[in-house]
Parts: C-alpha cells; sequence; structure tokens
C-alpha cells in the first residue's frame, strides 16, 4: 500500500528527473558563444536605378517638421523604407534605426503606405518613439515608382525592403527587411564608402 510520504518521494523523484532532462536538453541546445546562433548579414542586391526615377525626385513632406525635400537632393546616403504604424516587423525595424540613426551620416525617409496613417498619427508615432528622421505619406505615384524598381513587396509593410539610396547618382540596394543597427553600419560603410559620423 502506498503511504503519504512514498508519494511525496515519488513526485520529488520525478521533479529531479525533469529538472535533470531540462538542464539536459539546454545544454544540448546552448551554443555558448557558436557563431551558429549568429544570422548573417544581410547582402546587399545592387538595383539599377534612372537618377529621374520619380520616388528620388518628387516632393516629399515630412510630417514631423512640415520640409518639403527630394530624395535626389540629400548629399549623402539615403535610407527609404515603406511602412505601417500597426505593423510590428515595421516598428522592430525602427528600433534598429533608432539605435543607428544618431551617428550615422545618412538620412532616413520612412513613408506610409498604409491609407488611414494620417499625418498626425505619423507625428505621434515619431514623438512617442523619440524617432528624429523624416516619416511622410508615400502617394500612389511614389509608391508605384518604387515597385516598379524594387518589386511588389514595397506594397506590403511586413515584408517591404530596406532601399539604400548612395546619393549623388551612384548605386542603390535593397536590403532584407530588418537590418539590425550593426549590419547597417557595416554595409553603409561597405558599400556606400561611409563611416560612423562619430568617428574622428
Amino acid at each position: 500500500m502506498t503511504t503519504g510520504r512514498d508519494t511525496v518521494a515519488r513526485r520529488n523523484i520525478l521533479r529531479l528527473v525533469g529538472a535533470g532532462s531540462v538542464a539536459a536538453l539546454a545544454g544540448c541546445t546552448s551554443t555558448d558563444g557558436d557563431e551558429s546562433d549568429e544570422e548573417p548579414a544581410p547582402e546587399p542586391e545592387a538595383v539599377d536605378v534612372s537618377e529621374e526615377a520619380t520616388w528620388r525626385t518628387t516632393a516629399l513632406t515630412d510630417v514631423t517638421t512640415g520640409e518639403e525635400y527630394r530624395i535626389e537632393e540629400f548629399d549623402r546616403p539615403v535610407i527609404v523604407h515603406t511602412f505601417a504604424t500597426g505593423c510590428a516587423v515595421c516598428q522592430s525595424q525602427h528600433s534598429d534605426f533608432g539605435d543607428f540613426y544618431p551617428n550615422a551620416d545618412i538620412e532616413i525617409v520612412d513613408l506610409t503606405i498604409d491609407p488611414n496613417d494620417e499625418p498626425e498619427d505619423l507625428r505621434n508615432y515619431a514623438d512617442e518613439e523619440g524617432y528624429d528622421w523624416r516619416f511622410g505619406t508615400a502617394t500612389d505615384e511614389v509608391t508605384s515608382a518604387l515597385a516598379s524598381d524594387f518589386g511588389q513587396e514595397v506594397y506590403s509593410s511586413a515584408s517591404s525592403p530596406v532601399i539604400l539610396d548612395c546619393g549623388d547618382g551612384s548605386e542603390v540596394y535593397t536590403l532584407e527587411k530588418r537590418v539590425d543597427a550593426n549590419h547597417l553600419e557595416s554595409i553603409l560603410a561597405d558599400v556606400c564608402g561611409s563611416a560612423d559620423s562619430s568617428a574622428d
């Protein structure tokens, strides 16, 4: 006959066995600094783009400042990113931009492709998150031009590419979505020859 003490003892043994199994599994899956746990940096893909591309030459408005600008006017590299304020992947990308932007010699232009995102929504979003780069609305003409050069992915906020224009009519690249700050810094230096602006 099983006593209460026997039942408690069996439970304790099962707990110890279970804990040992979990520890063993954790040991099997741990990489302890193995390089395999790091995602490889995304490879930038060069895209042949006209200097007169509509998305470069169209007047855009920064909703946070009211400033009007054209991407072609910038004298340094530009990241163009289509997004929606309700997109979780976009928010993660913005967080990476936030880590990267303060020390980078670059412009970031975030263009919403969601017709429900009003200018006030964009201003509030940027203010609440502390983002101080350019936010605006992509017109149908600009979105269509981006899709023509970079594919239909620009119409999907969750899968849109990060577009890197090195400026001065030089190379343009696309990067897969969700590029972290370290990768952005190294890619910028590698493909645009630009360095961290905080360097002496």
